[in-house]
Parts: C-alpha cells; sequence; structure tokens
C-alpha cells in the first residue's frame, strides 16, 4: 500500500508539473480600455434660423441645442505571448461598450480585432486595426493634447452644409468614401467630420524593424467594404465582403498604404520626420466603365522636435484627385497643420492650426451639374476651404485619471455663399484610462 501510494503521488506530482509548465507558455490577456464623458457647447452661422445666406436645410434646425453630453467607452483586452523559440505573438481585441452605435463607423461589436506575430525580423499584424500609414504618421494632432485639437472630439458638435476637410487625415483615414456623384445613394454632402473607417477594414500590415532609427511599414487592403466576417459574395449571409458582381463605382480597390519614419534622440532633443501615402485602384460597374473615377493617390510628409517639454509639430498633405470625378477635373485637395504643445509633471497644454481645401471640381452635366461636393443648392464647383485652431489643457489628477478643457474656433468658406460657416465648440470631459 505504500508503494501504490508513493507512486501515486509521484504520478501526481509529474503531473502537475508537467502541466504547470504548458500553463506557463500560454498566452497572457490583459484587461483594460478607456471611459471618456465629455460636454461640449456649439455655436456657429448655421445653428440659428433665418440666417441671409444659408442653406434652408440647416436653418430648419432653429431650436437646435448648443450643448450636448458625449460619452464613449470601450473595453480592451489584449493577448501577449512568446515561444520557447522568441516568437512574440498574440492579438487584441478592442470592445465597443456605449449604449448607441458607433459614430465613426468603426464596427458594430468592436474597433479593433488583431492578431500580431513579431520577432528580430519585424511584425506582422493580421486583422482589423489601423494601417501603417496611421500609426507612422506625424501632424500638429501628434502632439495636441485634451481631445486631440485640430484631429479632435470637435467635429462631433460642429455643423457643416457641405464637403470640407475637417481633420488632417488621407482619405482612407479620413472616411472619404469617394463616388462624388451628388446622388442620394453615393453622394456624402453635407459632411466635413470624416468617419475614420479605415481602421476596422481587414488588411495585412508588415513593419520592420527600427534601424538607426528608420522604420518602414506596409498594409494590404482587398478594398474599403472587406470587414469583419465578410467573405467574398455580395449577397445574404455574407454581404459585408468585397462586391465582385456590383461594386461601388469610386470606392477603392487593392490598396496599399504605409510610409517610411524616422525617430530619433540626441542629448535632450527630440527629431521625428515621416512619409506616408495611401494607392489604390477605383472600382466600377457594369453601368460606370473604367476611368469615370480617379484612383487613390495621396501623400502626408510631417516632422515633430521637442525640447525639455516643448514639441512642434506639423504636416502637409495631398489628397490630389483621389476618387472623384475624371470629369470633374478635381485635382487639387490639401491640407497643412501646424502645433505647439508643452507638458510639465501631470500638466500638459496644446495649440493646434489646420487649414485645408477641398476641391469641388468642375460642372459635369451629366453627374447632376454638381462636380464632387453633394448635391445641387448644397454644393457646387470651385473649392470648399477651411480653417481651424485648436486650443487644449489637461492635468493627469489621479493613475488613469485626467480632466481637460479645449476650446476650437473653425471657419468655412464654401463655394458661392450659401454655406459659409463658422463658429466655435468649448468642450469639458474627463477620461478614465484602466
Amino acid at each position: 500500500m505504500k508503494k501504490i501510494l508513493l507512486g501515486t503521488t509521484t504520478l501526481i506530482g509529474a503531473a502537475a508539473l508537467f502541466a504547470g509548465s504548458a500553463f506557463a507558455d500560454t498566452p497572457k490577456v490583459t484587461i483594460g480600455g478607456y471611459e471618456n464623458f465629455e460636454f461640449g457647447y456649439m455655436s456657429d452661422d448655421e445653428s440659428s434660423t433665418g440666417t441671409a445666406g444659408h442653406t434652408t436645410a440647416l436653418d430648419n434646425a432653429a431650436h437646435q441645442r448648443g450643448d450636448a453630453f458625449r460619452n464613449d467607452t470601450q473595453v480592451d483586452f489584449k493577448i501577449d505571448g512568446k515561444s520557447d523559440a522568441g516568437l512574440g505573438y498574440g492579438g487584441e481585441v478592442d470592445l465597443l461598450a456605449d449604449t448607441s452605435a458607433d459614430t465613426q463607423a468603426r464596427g458594430v461589436n468592436a474597433s479593433k480585432t488583431f492578431i500580431y506575430m513579431d520577432g528580430s525580423w519585424g511584425r506582422f499584424e493580421l486583422g482589423s486595426n489601423v494601417g501603417a500609414d496611421g500609426t507612422m504618421k506625424v501632424d500638429a494632432g501628434t502632439i495636441a493634447r485634451a481631445t486631440g485639437g485640430i484631429n479632435g472630439d470637435w467635429t462631433y458638435f460642429a455643423n457643416a452644409s457641405t464637403q470640407f476637410l475637417g481633420a488632417a487625415a488621407l482619405p482612407m483615414a479620413y472616411g472619404y468614401t469617394g463616388a462624388q456623384t451628388g446622388t442620394a445613394t453615393q453622394g456624402i454632402s453635407n459632411n466635413f467630420l470624416g468617419d475614420h473607417t479605415e481602421e476596422n477594414i481587414n488588411k495585412i500590415t508588415y513593419y520592420t524593424p527600427r534601424f538607426y532609427g528608420v522604420q518602414l511599414g506596409l498594409s494590404y487592403l482587398p478594398d474599403e467594404t472587406n470587414r469583419g466576417q465578410g467573405a467574398v459574395n455580395a449577397t445574404s449571409p455574407n454581404p459585408l465582403g468585397p462586391d465582385r458582381t456590383n461594386n461601388n463605382p469610386g470606392l477603392a480597390q487593392n490598396i496599399f498604404s504605409g510610409g517610411v519614419n524616422y525617430d530619433n534622440k540626441f542629448g535632450d532633443v527630440g527629431f521625428t520626420v515621416a512619409a506616408t501615402g495611401e494607392y489604390g485602384k477605383a472600382q466600377r460597374d457594369s453601368v460606370v466603365a473604367d476611368g469615370t473615377f480617379e484612383d487613390l493617390k495621396a501623400w502626408n510628409a510631417g516632422a515633430k522636435l521637442s525640447y525639455m517639454g516643448w514639441s512642434l509639430a506639423g504636416s502637409y498633405g495631398s489628397w490630389g484627385k483621389s476618387l472623384t470625378q475624371t470629369a470633374a477635373n478635381s485635382k487639387d485637395t490639401w491640407y497643412w497643420d501646424a502645433g505647439i504643445a508643452y507638458e510639465y509633471g501631470p500638466f500638459g497644454a496644446s495649440v493646434t492650426y489646420l487649414n485645408s481645401q477641398f476641391d469641388c471640381g468642375t460642372t459635369v452635366a451629366t453627374l447632376g451639374a454638381t462636380g464632387n461636393c453633394g448635391t445641387a443648392g448644397a454644393g457646387g464647383t470651385g473649392k470648399d476651404k477651411m480653417y481651424s485652431v485648436s486650443g487644449g489643457l489637461d492635468y493627469k489628477l489621479a493613475p488613469g485619471l485626467t480632466p481637460y478643457a479645449e476650446l476650437t474656433y473653425y471657419d468655412q468658406n464654401a463655394v458661392g455663399t450659401l454655406n459659409d460657416n463658422k463658429g466655435y465648440v468649448g468642450i469639458l470631459g474627463t477620461q478614465l484610462n484602466f
């Protein structure tokens, strides 16, 4: 009996040791996320009725509230493991956790879901995540405090009555959908906010190791509709996949985005410079022939300089003719931005500026005589210009708890006089990171 008990104990101990060894290599899951609450107040020319020279559509909002609460919540699951051979691997699932649909169109359930593998050879990411052009880009928003300055949350509260370029971003990252025919199904008039839909489009991304401060990155996306569980067929039950039988004309496919980034520090001086871009072919269908829409070709170049808590940053971006009607002859959409920021202990402050132009093109009779800026009467031909300046403050009150304040002024100068608008947005908020 003693031998039997001893042998049994030995087997149990060996099994426990083996199991413990096996489970020691299991990827570890870390739960985190953020909860952001903000109060926003807006006042502009389009928020009141009867204003001379403004469109009827927004003048009808005679009783539009100037203030609102906004809540944005996300729960993140990060999975990280390492094999005996040194292979890093894991993934991330960022679940949307609000009581309404996501206003950025990042997804129904999650904003990110991807797998990664990395090592001395670089890093691969597979799934729905920000592309290489977004992670490597440098602009004034890179150093902005509070909600992000010119690229922050002010656009959730502001009005616009035609197509403006309201943030420093390239077409895919901005959420520009192309196909600007001015029809009910394809036009996007009354929109300058963007929806950042590129983040959760399925993609493959590769980053090289950083060598002497230099890193390269490249992402591939099948098209603008292939996200989540979408498969090849375009009909139910998989409607999210590439539509090869009835493509959306003017949307991009076979998209490559990426760039090169240099980041280094010389004593107390930090320096970062980056060049990023997006390229893709415009889709067609059985009605719209090849050449009706321009291909996606856009780029951005930016730099950041930091010293003893101070930071300066800026960039220039060009959309060129990306995804506009060929006949509309649109070719001059661009933006430039600049900013300064300061950080001392728990306190941070910044001022950022954006100047942009959206080329509406020329009148195209066969496409509703509206160029690239939406429906007749709410759009037109020529160039829609705007600028914004944003100041922000934040303070780390406790670990993970950061109250902030931000004030943004914007001025929109549209084609003609019907859609001009100017005003400001003030935001007070608190973000909890956990």
